[in-house]
């Protein structure tokens, strides 16, 4: 059994113990009406474990794993994440997927108003404060792959929209992230956009604009059907190709 089964089985104990879970489920009568954890009134006590477990499987003295005062949110945070999970009845919800579908409705709108690409474009300006520091920093380093970095890693509007993405020098790969939710609200008539009209108007935009902004290439990859993205900064690609980065 390896160290993360047991750390789960032994976090799953320490619940236990306290009260918190049921060992057994309950025969369902009736119908659920709304999502509830089985952690209400105790989410301090559900963040405290949680952050031990953090502190015991994360690097030791690492800073980012030092969570003490925050055992709350980490709760609360938690608390939604099972939640998310065990909402299923409609479909499978996934972390993002509120994120997702406000997004979607964001782009229909954009749709309706005929305006797609000038409406992305206008909401890719809204980081145009901080990418300009970004700039700032990469014409004083000549670090390039700063701005790769301010577009994905370094924003919660990627890493919380995005689920799990592949990290290589100069670029960064993922899955599309709004096929999922998509597929369920396009046969609910939430909205008739695709996955490639979104990418090809919505996302190539907001590209273009953080590549102008930023001062440097950056590149993203056409429509695959397999919905997978890799953007890129094509002078640090081609440099780790021919081994003057490693």
């Amino acid at each position: 059994m390896n160290r993360v089964k047991q750390m789960g089985i032994g976090f799953l104990a320490v619940l236990l113990s306290m009260g918190l879970v049921s060992a057994g489920a309950e025969e369902k009568k009736h119908k659920q009406i709304g999502q509830y954890s089985g952690f209400e009134g105790n989410e301090e006590v559900l963040g405290a474990a949680v952050a031990a477990a953090i502190r015991e499987t994360g690097t030791a003295d690492d800073p980012r794993y030092v969570l003490e005062d925050q055992e709350l949110q980490i709760g609360l945070a938690v608390s939604k994440m099972i939640k998310t999970f065990n909402s299923s009845s409609a479909y499978q919800h996934e972390m993002n997927d509120a994120l997702v579908k406000m997004t979607l409705e964001y782009i229909q709108f954009a749709k309706n108003q005929d305006r797609m690409e000038a409406i992305a474009r206008q909401d890719a300006m809204t980081q145009f404060p901080m990418l300009t520091r970004v700039a700032k920093m990469i014409d004083e380093t000549g670090n390039a792959e700063l701005g790769l970095l301010a577009i994905t890693d370094q924003t919660a509007c990627f890493f919380q929209l995005a689920g799990q993405v592949q990290r290589a020098p100069g670029m960064i790969t993922y899955r599309a992230p709004y096929g999922h939710v998509l597929t369920q609200t396009r046969r609910m008539g939430m909205h008739d956009l695709t996955e490639q009209e979104i990418h090809d108007r919505w996302t190539k935009p907001h590209i273009e604009v953080w590549s102008d902004v930023l001062g440097i290439d950056i590149q993203i990859t056409d429509w695959q059907e397999d919905g997978m993205i890799t953007i890129s900064i094509p002078e640090i690609a081609e440099a780790v190709a021919k081994n003057v980065i490693h």
